[in-house]
């Protein structure tokens, strides 16, 4: 499972010392770093050596990652549109404007009806689409490449209202980032002959499973999918090892933090 060359751990290492030279300490990444090497150590049988070099590289990558800028920033407050990063506990979704979808996510007007917002998650089918979570299911989404699924969920009212009891942030980009996470969002959707494939009912409210585009891993989790998204946007997000809801929530923390309308 863990089997890997010479040349492939001599990259790992070059890379993670390129980015060091331009990297800041924080406790944060060590934290981060110390979590990762428990779960390759389980990973990897027990190979101590892989181990430490995964979450060395991990920490690295993700004390670079506070280095990131934003690009596509809005021009003016006219440019100015705000997403949402919904945090679930375990999974994290991406949240916007109904009126925002465009011809990319037409389909879903047709599908779910009209909407004030509209909630946007990717993950394992196996796992997202169970009525109970097994270890078996757990298991096999974490060690083998599965299946994914588009779940998307009709909102009548604002993520902040509507989801109570979950982290959410608000977000602002760009038109232009936005155009580009819809897009991104669009090709998330797997096509057949160009339209998508509902796959069943979703969790909750009005809401639908749909046939996803790539493979769910250890390495490719529903959080790392939310990264990719806001990177789209233009924001400092860094997907490399992005495994975990409070990593996805932290950056995107930070992204805000960062944010400046208008250059």
């Amino acid at each position: 499972m863990c089997d890997i060359g010479n040349s492939q751990l001599k990259l790992i290492w070059a890379k993670a010392l390129l980015c060091s030279s331009f990297s800041k300490f924080s406790i944060q990444p060590l934290s981060n770093a110390l979590a990762l090497y428990y779960r390759f150590f389980l990973y990897c049988g027990g190979n101590m050596y892989l181990s430490i070099l995964f979450a060395a590289y991990a920490f690295i990558l993700t004390a670079c990652s506070s280095g990131m800028i934003w690009d596509n920033l809005p021009v003016s407050l006219e440019d100015e549109v705000t997403i949402f990063v919904v945090n679930h506990g375990w999974h994290t979704g991406i949240v916007i404007k109904g009126n925002e979808l465009g011809g990319e996510l037409s389909f879903l007007e047709e599908h779910l009806g009209k909407s004030e917002y509209y909630e946007f998650g990717w993950g394992d089918k196996g796992f997202y689409e169970a009525k109970e979570i097994t270890s078996l299911i757990t298991m096999r989404a974490i060690l083998w490449p599965t299946e994914s699924v588009m779940h998307v969920v009709s909102l009548p009212e604002a993520p902040l209202i509507y989801f109570p009891h979950s982290e959410t942030i608000a977000m602002n980009v760009s038109r232009n980032g936005l155009s580009k996470l819809k897009q991104t969002l669009s090709e998330s959707f797997s096509r057949n002959n160009g339209r998508v494939i509902k796959t069943g009912r979703g969790i909750y409210g009005r809401s639908l499973f749909y046939k996803g585009e790539g493979s769910y891993y250890f390495a490719n989790t529903c959080n790392t999918w939310t990264a990719k998204m806001l990177y789209a946007t233009g924001a400092p997000i860094d997907s490399i090892f992005t495994f975990t809801a409070s990593n996805v929530m932290r950056q995107s923390e930070h992204a805000v933090s960062k944010y400046i309308c208008c250059p």
